[in-house]
């Protein structure tokens, strides 16, 4: 089995189309590494992921915190010490799956990972997968997670800590009429209509971005919409957002 492992230090980041927050700044004591790994037969699989690199011990232990993080959440397996280790592993372990699904007939399957850093508000490092695959089905599908990062630990913020848990329901209440806003519709009746939140209540989507200038929510196809639909992002400035989020804090 033919593979390819490329291990580069990162020059420049990627513009995520949530947000349009400037790139250039950099993180004093950490900067980031990518590793790509892929296979085209029997399947075309391929991982194409950045990940933190530590300069000296503290920062070491941050990037540490974040790659257990990256890999827990998209490769299945932990092993900071050797991350291109955990590609490999991914890569045969989906082999394996597919195989074991195709008894029968053999489908043109791929599956794609491309991931990348965006800097956010101070303090805050995102990172944005995107995961592209067809495994079988009437179309392929394409779906984006975001995790959020204290630059100062390396721990993830989910909704959680973001939002004051007497807030939750007003945000929820806020990204249904910013979802309307968008469309062009005063009530829920008319956005069900359309198709959204036809299936599903509005949720807290713990997919967010703490963008520069903005807070945004994005929503899968399927999460509040269906496919036909694509994605949707929902976003406000951190000025609406100044009583229902916190950072570092869950409020009671």
């Amino acid at each position: 089995m033919n593979r390819k492992l490329a291990l580069y230090i990162s020059s420049s980041l990627f513009f995520f189309t949530l947000n349009s927050c400037n790139n250039s700044t950099t993180w004093e004591g950490m900067d980031f590494i990518r590793l790509q790994d892929s296979i085209k037969s029997p399947y075309d699989i391929s991982i194409d992921m950045e990940f933190a690199n530590g300069k000296n011990e503290e920062y070491k232990t941050i990037a540490n915190t974040i790659n257990a993080t990256l890999q827990d959440a998209f490769l299945e397996k932990v092993d900071t010490s050797n991350i291109s280790t955990t590609l490999k592993d991914y890569i045969n372990n989906l082999c394996k799956t597919y195989k074991q699904e195709d008894t029968e007939f053999h489908l043109e399957r791929y599956n794609h990972l491309k991931g990348h850093f965006e800097f956010g508000i101070s303090g805050i490092v995102n990172y944005v997968l995107t995961e592209d695959y067809y495994g079988g089905g009437a179309h392929p599908t394409s779906t984006t997670t975001i995790l959020c990062f204290n630059k100062e630990t390396g721990a993830q913020i989910t909704t959680n800590e973001l939002i004051v848990d007497s807030c939750r329901q007003k945000m929820k209440d806020m990204l249904t009429s910013r979802l309307m806003q968008y469309h062009g519709v005063s009530t829920l009746d008319s956005l069900q209509a359309m198709g959204y939140l036809d299936m599903s209540d509005m949720f807290i989507s713990e997919n967010f971005m703490l963008g520069e200038d903005s807070v945004s929510f994005l929503y899968n196809p399927y999460d509040i919409a269906p496919y036909a639909l694509g994605n949707s992002t929902i976003s406000f400035s951190y000025d609406e957002l100044k009583d229902i989020i916190t950072f570092g804090n869950n409020n009671k």
